[in-house]
């Protein structure tokens, strides 16, 4: 047998056991309290605690283990009568893929989400993301497009926030041949992604570009200084650790001045006035507090802000849906909360 399918249905097999042993066997492994966290989530930290960390080896034996703990807990994939990879250009010349996933229910001209993934801006693409983005589309009965990203090290800041409002330029250009509604346009990202939304947000405005019509920020990093008080009171044992926040970010600012970049730290941008409403997605996480905090401050400047908070889950939860059954109940929640204000 295939070792990841093995190991996929026995962490499947141990979920289906009730809530109370799980919790049992974790207090049994776990070295940091985590008894407030969903029960499968929790057992799940535990078991994850003898695994390589993403930063213990290369940067591809990193991309590849992440490839392998998204096949491992991700939702399954959804057949949809349209997936389909454009090649975009860039301003200099080369291309990105961006991938089309248009769900058969979408109307004729419909809503469409210019998807960012997450993985510290050195894991992660369309291909690892490619069931989850099928799953959004069919929530929500919306045109998905996944920016396929350069990463770094190899492309370090703002080479991701070049070719995702490249990739938003290109949207714009092109909503008649796609069949979308120019004015039902999303920006939407986990982390990295977060932040990249964000971003092509602000650019965009400076850029005097169509602004989306919603922007929604799951877990996003918002401030490349990792200096706000969650990132020292959950940086250990919530899955995203304080070692593997400060290697992703060696990754991908190479530069000490970019620090300063509102492409890398939108929080730092003093005028938020005029970005489009957001819906801003929190856990427990060590970047939870950079994220309340730039909810705070798109409030303050007039922008609306809908919160929507699982301290029971934690960071990367988006992707944990086909294990955990609380994870995907908040995708399909912020699936949803996306229907409802696009």
């Amino acid at each position: 047998m295939n070792p990841a399918v093995f190991e996929r249905g026995a962490v499947r097999a141990l979920m289906s056991l009730p809530g109370a042993v799980l919790d049992k066997l974790s207090a049994g492994l776990e070295t940091h309290s985590r008894s407030h966290l969903d029960s499968r989530l929790r057992f799940l930290l535990a078991l994850s605690a003898a695994k390589p960390t993403l930063d213990s080896g290369t940067v591809e034996q990193a991309r590849r283990l992440y490839r392998d703990v998204i096949n491992l807990l991700d939702v399954a994939p959804v057949s949809l009568p349209v997936v389909v990879d454009h090649q975009v250009p860039r301003d200099d010349g080369s291309s990105m893929r961006v991938r089309r996933y248009r769900p058969a229910l979408a109307p004729r001209v419909a809503p469409a989400i210019l998807f960012m993934h997450g993985g510290g801006f050195t894991v992660g693409g369309v291909d690892e993301y490619d069931r989850l983005c099928r799953y959004i589309a069919d929530r929500t009965n919306a045109v998905v497009l996944s920016v396929d990203y350069r990463l770094s090290p190899e492309h370090p800041s703002p080479a991701a926030a070049e070719d995702c409002l490249a990739a938003w330029r290109w949207l714009l250009d092109n909503t008649a041949a796609m069949g979308l509604d120019p004015q039902r346009l999303a920006v939407m990202g986990d982390s990295a992604g977060g932040n990249l939304s964000a971003v092509v947000c602000q650019q965009a405005k400076q850029a005097g570009l169509t602004l989306p019509a919603l922007q929604v920020l799951i877990y996003p990093t918002t401030d490349g200084a990792l200096k706000h008080p969650s990132v020292q009171a959950l940086g250990q044992g919530f899955g995203l650790d304080m070692a593997l926040l400060t290697w992703f970010r060696s990754q991908f600012i190479q530069d000490p001045a970019m620090m300063e970049d509102y492409r890398v730290s939108p929080l730092r941008n003093p005028d938020l006035s005029g970005l489009p409403p957001a819906i801003l997605i929190t856990a427990t996480d060590p970047l939870r507090d950079e994220g309340l905090e730039y909810g705070e401050k798109l409030r303050a400047a007039g922008v609306d802000v809908t919160a929507l908070d699982y301290p029971q889950l934690v960071h990367g939860f988006l992707t944990m849906g086909g294990v955990i059954p609380a994870a995907r109940k908040a995708v399909n929640a912020i699936c949803d909360a996306t229907v409802q204000r696009l």
